[in-house]
């Protein structure tokens, strides 16, 4: 089989190399500034790289506006400019696909593979997302976590996750959650359980704050009563759940790490594309 890889950071550049030692053909484009191997050609066109490609493999996420996300690129790549490369049938596989993109896929009769809404993918990225924010908590944090005190906000697959691996840390977890069904979850499982609305009342007594939720949930009220020595980590996609700007003009000490498994962990990141990337291909010819 042929692949095209196109855009993309370091986990794109790795997936390319696991393809290639799996004995894949493959080519790429918009991965000028990446180490690959010497076998993987970097196409100067769009057109010779996805040209006989079984499947174009964008990365996670997949765009950034108008553009494929593509920041060891040499010149920015439209969405569009690929979709109108492409013929009916081929397979484009990314992720974070906005329903713009997903309908014009549709007008183009490509197969649209989002790996955000694969629940198997999901799973296995909010797992390396949280070893990477327990890890950053591990170096950020001025205090031990063990016996530390983390209010977390939010209780999705991140939110559960990080959770349990905080509090065999030996962290006091706290969770703040919107549903009252998370919260009674969160209580059940040990944990501290508030709502959004009591956050003002409660972030004085944090040692770190982590956010996993892509709306903001803390006030600036709230804000203002973190403690100056605690901890700020914004895991979410903007616009993320509390104002950093305010935060750092009041002097916290704030950490923005969105896509936390392809700074941290490139290569279990582009391991486990690979997977689901092959579960997709099985699931076609079945």
């Amino acid at each position: 089989m042929r692949f095209a890889v196109v855009g993309g950071d370091r986990r794109s550049a790795l997936l390319a190399g696991l393809l290639l030692r799996e004995g894949y053909r493959v080519r790429s484009f918009a991965l000028e500034k990446a180490e690959l191997p010497a076998e993987i050609p970097k196409d100067s066109s769009l057109q010779a790289c996805t040209y006989g490609a079984d499947a174009v493999l964008l990365p996670v996420p997949a765009e950034r506006g108008p553009l494929i996300w593509a920041p060891l690129a040499a010149q920015p790549l439209p969405l569009e400019t690929l979709f109108a490369s492409l013929w009916p049938g081929q397979l484009v596989l990314g992720g974070g696909f906005s329903e713009e993109s997903a309908a014009q896929a549709l007008r183009g009769k490509l197969g649209l593979a989002d790996l955000l809404r694969r629940p198997s993918y999901a799973a296995g990225n909010a797992a390396l997302t949280a070893e990477a924010a327990a890890g950053l908590l591990l170096r950020e944090c001025e205090r031990s976590l063990r016996g530390g005190r983390v209010l977390l906000l939010g209780f999705g697959r991140i939110g559960k996750l990080l959770a349990r691996t905080l509090d065999a840390l030996g962290a006091r977890v706290t969770v703040a959650a919107r549903k009252e069904a998370d919260r009674a979850l969160a209580a059940a499982l040990g944990f501290g359980a508030l709502s959004f609305e009591a956050l003002e009342g409660a972030v004085g007594e944090a040692d770190a704050v982590v956010n996993t939720v892509p709306a903001r949930v803390l006030s600036d009220a709230a804000l203002c009563c973190v403690p100056p020595e605690a901890l700020l980590l914004e895991l979410a996609s903007a616009p993320g759940g509390f104002d950093r700007s305010l935060a750092q003009n009041i002097g916290l000490h704030v950490v923005a790490a969105p896509g936390l498994p392809g700074r941290y962990k490139a290569l279990a990141a582009a391991e486990l594309i690979k997977a689901e990337l092959e579960a997709i291909l099985s699931e076609e010819e079945a």
